[in-house]
């Protein structure tokens, strides 16, 4: 049996959506020259400063490729990464918006960590900031929840619960 028919016009056109997909993988995929380009200049200066370089000044303005690729190897540029260009931070990015969204107070918290961090928005924040301002956030969220009072001694389980817990597979007895 023949899976690809060239003759057939729904199989092309699949072939063209899946080379399409992949030329947009590769395009989103990791890019020194898209994360130097989206680097305000004082992370550019700190990263060439962790670098050592020996003038920093001079590549400020250069684009990633004109940097020597020995200069290149000490910069880790992950570091630098936008949250919204990651999955993982575009994860942590939406559940910060959620947040915001949802409770004035953590709208509040959100705008608090930007100005320490000296951000305009959080689609500024990296990865790394990102995933401290969602940790902080919710430690935040949870610490301002009214607390449900709870006797030590007795459970909340019901019988109800209870039997429809024995039901989930546990060991029947023998």
């Amino acid at each position: 049996m023949n899976l690809f028919d060239h003759t057939n016009p729904d199989h092309i056109r699949i072939l063209k959506e899946e080379l399409a997909r992949a030329k947009r993988l590769i395009t989103e995929a990791y890019s020194a020259d898209r994360l130097w380009g989206n680097m305000t200049q004082d992370e550019r200066k700190s990263a060439l400063y962790v670098a050592k370089a020996p003038d920093p000044d001079e590549y400020l303005s250069a684009a990633w490729d004109d940097i020597p690729a020995d200069l290149q190897d000490l910069i880790d540029l992950s570091t630098y990464e936008r949250a919204t260009e990651n999955q993982t931070g575009r994860s942590l990015y939406r559940g910060t918006k959620y947040a915001m969204t949802q409770d004035p107070m953590a709208n509040r918290f959100v705008m608090t960590f930007l100005r320490q961090r000296d951000k305009a928005a959080i689609e500024d924040l990296t990865v790394e900031e990102m995933s401290d301002l969602n940790v902080k956030l919710w430690r935040f969220v949870k610490r301002n929840e009214p607390r449900q009072k709870q006797d030590l001694g007795k459970s909340s389980m019901t019988a109800d619960d209870y039997k429809a817990w024995q039901g989930r597979g546990g060991w029947q007895g023998d």
